[in-house]
């Protein structure tokens, strides 16, 4: 635990100066999450316990040595008084001297300097920002006690004793067992942890995982095996699952699970699992990741928001590596390069099980895809590094795909055309709307798929990959698609003439309110369509745009008329008899119209209302006339 240099006067004893400061602050100063002094007691305990454990595996004879080897935590609330006790290690006086409690690094000072700027109304989290260990205790204890008695045959019991001030005493005592029994006298303002539920509820929280008996009140806290620590030869698929529903405290299975023992770059052991259900997607608000970061089965940071990236946030489980310190703090966990290694490996290894279990277990996978698609898109997003990896995670529907069905990168591309050079996709908010654009006869009647982008993160997505295997992504409504039609009909140079004048009459009453008109050469049952300019934005893509600034305007689209289709055709030749036509107007702004309404960015209802009931009287006219 380090070393404490002291000034002797008989039996009393002085802190060295950067303790006392500790102590200063410790005592006087307003802290959070105080329960955390048990969580170290409790640590020391299993240390001292650990250690006499491999004592006796080379000298069986010790200082009473056939006692068990666990923790008792017990209550006197008469004396106001938590008792700790182990049949650990035991101290010598030197111990006691040298090791009780300490500084854990340099960086200590240079805090205890900063600290005393510290408004002392502002709660600050001093557990962890270096090692305070032991003296943790004086956070809720006036006073603290410790009897303790060492391995060595023949041993002295001593009793060690302070208030948290300048000086601690340290005494013969009458004759104890091994170990170390340490007694805080609670302050009045602390009697919470003089509450047997208070503590129970810490023990289960910092220290379930102790593989050392723990009694409270003699009664044994309820554990469970740390199985995370063994081989993987040991467990079978029921020692994953029962301790998936102990940790997550539920009935379900999970979805899958991995198992990680790492050597390097960092020693860690690691259970991560792959839950089946997702909160998130019933409107219930993100939560928080729920990976647990322990050192030496110690928990030291709940629901760690450092270990693992935020997409992953579904996962569930525990990392545990002993290279890490234990009292680490908040801050050094986001800047210990070690935690950056965990990451990384854990990231690698989340990856590798999601493309394992696409490949070899795919209706599982698929179970996970519904239900965590969004998170592994954020992924793609957020992840610059692992972009690439997780492109082969992605599913999708399809204008090839039969119902429930989906496809994904690799697949599409073993069915691509020879000539095609794209990966073709287009958005939508559903697929039975996608299904009714316009854009997509071209390609169904060439037999070229189409991917189907039916949640508003997708486009995104496709943003930030750009290609697949340096395939590129081309959406289907940029205007500058070379899908051409088979010929349905030859126009003779009157008509051509006339479909000109025809789109000449549209750029007029259409004015800036498109870039241009064009006759389509994809259309086949739709009569006129709205495309992007090459290499635009989606319509889905500006609208997220127009929400996050409503500043933001939707680009001009090329406008493209199917010289095929019969509407267009009765509209040429009413221009062509009688070009001033108030009826050819209304109709030829209600074409557009519909096709802005179809987008879901028509702004202008109450004339388009108006302009149709005249267009349906005008109708009704005619047909009343025969």
């Amino acid at each position: 635990m380090g070393e404490s240099k002291s000034k002797k006067t008989n039996n009393k004893y002085e802190f060295q100066s950067e303790v006392k400061q500790l102590l200063n602050i410790l005592v006087y100063s307003l802290y959070k999450h105080k329960e955390v002094f048990l969580r170290e007691l409790i640590s020391n305990a299993i240390d001292a316990l650990n250690k006499v454990k491999f004592t006796q595996l080379t000298d069986p004879d010790i200082e009473d040595s056939n006692l068990e080897l666990e923790i008792n935590i017990s209550i006197d609330k008469k004396n106001k008084k938590l008792i700790i006790e182990d049949t650990g290690i035991g101290m010598s006086k030197k111990d006691l001297v040298n090791n009780i409690g300490t500084i854990a690094h340099s960086g200590a000072v240079n805090f205890l300097k900063k600290s005393s700027k510290l408004a002392k109304d502002e709660k600050v989290d001093l557990i962890g920002k270096f090692g305070v260990g032991f003296y943790s205790s004086f956070m809720v204890a006036e006073e603290v006690f410790i009897y303790t008695k060492s391995h060595k045959k023949g041993s002295k019991s001593l009793l060690w004793k302070s208030k948290g001030d300048n000086s601690f005493t340290i005494d013969k005592t009458d004759n104890i067992t091994r170990g170390t029994r340490i007694e805080l006298l609670i302050k009045n303002d602390e009697k919470e942890f003089l509450e047997k539920s208070r503590i129970q509820s810490i023990i289960e929280t910092h220290s379930k995982f102790s593989q050392f008996p723990i009694k409270l009140e003699n009664e044994e806290i309820k554990s469970a095996d740390a199985i995370w620590s063994q081989p993987k030869s040991n467990l079978k698929k029921k020692d994953y699952v029962e301790f998936y529903k102990f940790f997550e405290n539920t009935s379900e299975d999970p979805e899958s699970y991995i198992h990680i023992s790492s050597d390097a770059p960092v020693q860690f052991n690691s259970i991560l699992y792959f839950p089946k259900s997702n909160f998130e997607i019933y409107g219930i608000a993100k939560k928080d990741p729920n990976i647990d970061l322990y050192s030496n089965k110690i928990l030291i940071d709940k629901n760690s928001k450092d270990i693992i990236p935020e997409h992953f946030r579904f996962i569930v489980g525990i990392v545990d590596s002993m290279e890490l310190p234990l009292n680490i703090s908040r801050e050094s966990i986001q800047s210990n390069i070690k935690i950056e290694k965990i990451r990384k490996y854990l990231v690698k290894k989340i990856i590798d099980e999601l493309l394992r279990m696409k490949s070899k277990q795919y209706d599982q996978y698929l179970n996970l895809w519904k239900n965590f698609d969004r998170n592994i898109k954020e992924g793609i997003i957020n992840d610059f590094d692992n972009r690439k990896k997780l492109s082969n995670t992605l599913l999708f529907t399809s204008s090839k795909t039969e119902k429930d069905e989906f496809t994904d990168f690799e697949k599409y591309k073993g069915g691509m055309k020879d000539s095609q050079k794209e990966i073709y996709y287009v958005s939508g908010s559903d697929i039975a709307s996608i299904e009714k654009n316009p854009s997509l006869e071209i390609f169904k009647k060439n037999d070229v798929e189409v991917l189907y982008l039916t949640d508003p993160i997708d486009e995104f997505v496709f943003e930030h990959l750009r290609e697949y295997d340096e395939t590129k992504f081309k959406l289907i409504e940029s205007s500058d698609i070379n899908l051409e039609k088979p010929a349905e009909s030859d126009q003779d140079e009157g008509s051509l003439k006339d479909l000109n004048n025809f789109i000449g009459y549209l750029k007029t009453i259409y004015g800036d309110k498109i870039e241009k008109i064009e006759i389509s050469k994809r259309l086949i049952k739709s009569p006129c369509i709205l495309l992007n300019p090459a290499d635009g934005p989606s319509v889905q893509m500006e609208k997220v745009m127009k929400m996050m600034n409503k500043e933001y305007s939707f680009s001009k689209r090329v406008f493209e008329i199917n010289p095929d289709h019969k509407l267009i055709n009765q509209l040429v030749n009413i221009h062509k008899n009688d070009p001033a036509s108030d009826y050819l107007k209304k109709i030829s702004l209600q074409l557009l119209d519909n096709l802005i309404l179809r987008e879901g960015v028509f702004d202008n209802f109450d004339e388009m209302v108006e302009r149709i009931n005249d267009i349906m009287l005008k109708a009704a006219e005619n047909i009343g006339k025969k």
